[in-house]
């Protein structure tokens, strides 16, 4: 039905709104977090979006669920070929948004009003998002229903279970030793998620293999999309994991900032005025931006998919976040750009 409704308008229209749960979008609202929020607070919003990416391969994986054009004649806008269930669209766009509604509101001291009316805003910024998925035709109902119910849950954990002790470790990392910063209960998880993904990604198309059919199916809804090239789900979804790996270039920042940049003392550093914030973040961008060339200048179509990991994905972003929480601070008080108040 939706299908026969399509039109190049409204194509590029929904194709823009899935572009907000992305990573290009996720690389924008953790720069701009930054910018806006604290270190710490800026670095729960890099976790929350981060463990969202890992929590959904996992899960991706374990349910092993065809997206819509898997299994039926159906022509989605752009082939997404990892798993269906759940929907990285809604996972992402739920927990990210949210959290970073709920940080603002705490931020900014938002009376009831503002945060009620903020919180509509942010609901149907979701809400449209996940219809988006809906309109390309690599989602259905129940995949985007349970993609919502894990991005509610991160966004809870992250932001009333376990905030507080979050942004006290993220504030005394320089009086860490070395084992407390790489042997904690953060770290655990990390390696534990990142050994699933590991032993889904060897063994997971032995555990349930993907039906012939499905490649069949893909490969005839998918032609007429150029430069689409099929590998098995679970190699795409080790792809897209490694999206959440690249939190390791945040921490890894995080901590090179506190323990020998001598910046983490302006904790105040983005309490400027919006011109001088404005320069900052220019600054910092321009500064930063060889980090990402790969995932600006890297192909994403016929290449090997080691390639694609490698030079698309984990070391541009990796690089990225580490200069965000590492650097950028840095840079922008030799340019005369941060507020040097000590608090």
């Amino acid at each position: 039905m939706i299908e026969q409704n399509r039109n190049d308008a409204l194509n590029k229209v929904f194709m823009a709104i899935s572009e907000l749960s992305d990573k290009y979008a996720y690389v924008v609202i953790i720069g701009a977090t930054y910018h806006v929020f604290d270190v710490p607070n800026a670095f729960v919003v890099t976790a929350t979006i981060y463990t969202a990416l890992g929590v959904l391969s996992i899960t991706k994986s374990v349910f092993h669920e065809a997206r819509p054009f898997f299994v039926s004649d159906i022509t989605p806008t752009k082939c997404w070929l990892e798993y269906g269930n759940p929907s990285g669209h809604s996972i992402t766009s739920s927990a990210l948004y949210l959290t970073v509604w709920d940080l603002m509101c705490r931020r900014f001291q938002a009376d009831k009003s503002q945060r009620r009316i903020s919180l509509a805003f942010t609901l149907f910024t979701c809400f449209l998002i996940a219809f988006s998925r809906i309109y390309h035709g690599v989602h259905t109902y129940n995949q985007i229903l349970l993609g919502w119910m894990f991005g509610i849950s991160l966004y809870y954990f992250f932001c009333h279970v376990v905030y507080n002790d979050m942004i006290r470790f993220c504030s005394q990392t320089d009086r860490k030793t070395c084992s407390e910063l790489f042997f904690n209960n953060g770290t655990f998880v990390f390696y534990a998620i990142y050994a699933i993904a590991i032993f889904n990604f060897l063994f997971g198309n032995l555990i349930h293999p993907a039906p012939e059919e499905w490649a069949e199916t893909i490969n005839r809804n998918c032609s007429k999309l150029s430069g689409q090239a099929y590998d098995d789900p679970e190699t795409e979804n080790f792809i897209r994991f490694n999206l959440a790996s690249t939190i390791a270039g945040s921490y890894l920042g995080l901590i090179i900032e506190q323990r020998y940049m001598g910046t983490h003392k302006y904790k105040e550093f983005n309490k400027t005025t919006p011109f001088i914030t404005m320069l900052r973040v220019i600054i910092c961008t321009i500064t930063g931006s060889p980090s990402l060339a790969g995932l600006i200048l890297c192909p994403s179509k016929g290449i090997h998919w080691t390639t694609k990991l490698l030079f698309k994905t984990v070391i541009p972003i990796s690089l990225g976040n580490f200069y965000l929480f590492g650097c950028s601070k840095y840079v922008a008080l030799k340019a005369g750009l941060i507020n040097t108040r000590m608090v």
